[in-house]
């Protein structure tokens, strides 16, 4: 990583991690407003993919769709996922039949996986945004838990990059990441562990240990498993990254590619093991 390109990334972190971390905290509209933007542009970047490899995906509807799901997420919660998708799912496929475009089967495949990921994934950090309204504890707890969720992330991010290029020589999936190492995963899987169990000791009222421990080694393992599915999307498309809006840093997909496969995961977990 060159010099400039280092200046950039952080140039975009140091307006980009206050606004992202305030909305994390305060939840309600302020998060559902962030999740749209990131769901919205990442949702781009995903049918702008799926167009490289020659599908043609219903994008403007499936975007329109994509957009209510945060929405519903906030207002009724996750009952009203399954009935909304069933039908919205309906009206993709009646859109597909009216076109004169080459590959449908492809075509309505890459639309739904559009909808699913990264929208429908992404979106799940409003549910455990909102989730101390349901388990009747203070609301402020679901900012700082969430808040560690998105650190814990970085942090194994973080531990396994600098490790990997200190001493990873064992390669970790040459095929679709060749500069990924074992060695540097197994320093994002502690690095997610140890800062989980930091958090632990400094909000012992948020989280449990049996929590942190879940969502530390959930995420050393599933945030590493999100950045390696979306190397594999863009790596069967021919790109580096999945655009460059975000100077230094990539795409939106390239940047929270890990939570959009972990969110799900601690959602469930959270409230398994609440």
């Amino acid at each position: 990583m060159n010099i400039s390109n280092l200046g950039r990334r952080a140039l975009v972190a140091l307006f980009g991690i206050p606004l992202i971390v305030s909305c994390l905290y305060l939840g309600g509209w302020f998060l559902v407003a962030l999740v749209l933007i990131i769901n919205s542009v990442s949702q781009f970047e995903f049918y702008k993919l799926a167009k490289l490899k020659a599908a043609h995906p219903i994008q403007i509807p499936a975007m329109i769709i994509g957009f209510f799901i945060p929405i519903l997420f906030y207002l009724k919660g996750l009952p009203s996922l399954a009935p909304y998708l069933a039908l919205t799912f309906v009206i993709l496929f009646i859109f597909e039949l009216f076109r004169t475009r080459p590959n449908a089967l492809l075509n309505v495949a890459t639309t739904v996986m559009g909808i699913i990921y990264p929208v429908v994934f992404f979106s799940f950090f409003i549910l455990i945004r909102e989730f101390p309204k349901t388990a009747d504890i203070p609301y402020v707890n679901g900012g700082l838990f969430i808040i560690a969720f998105v650190v814990i992330i970085w942090i194994c991010d973080t531990a396994a990059y600098f490790v990997g290029r200190m001493i990873g020589k064992h390669k970790l999936y040459y095929r679709i990441s060749p500069n990924k190492t074992i060695e540097g995963a197994i320093a994002g899987f502690i690095g997610a562990i140890l800062t989980a169990l930091l958090f632990f000791w400094l909000f012992p009222e948020v989280v449990t240990l049996k929590q942190a421990l879940i969502l530390g080694a959930g995420l050393g393992i599933f945030s590493q498993l999100g950045d390696l599915v979306e190397s594999a999307f863009k790596r069967d498309a021919g790109v580096k990254d999945s655009s460059a809006i975000l100077p230094g840093h990539g795409g939106f997909l390239d940047r929270f590619d890990a939570p959009i496969i972990s969110a799900p995961l601690i959602y469930f977990c959270l409230t398994l093991f609440h």
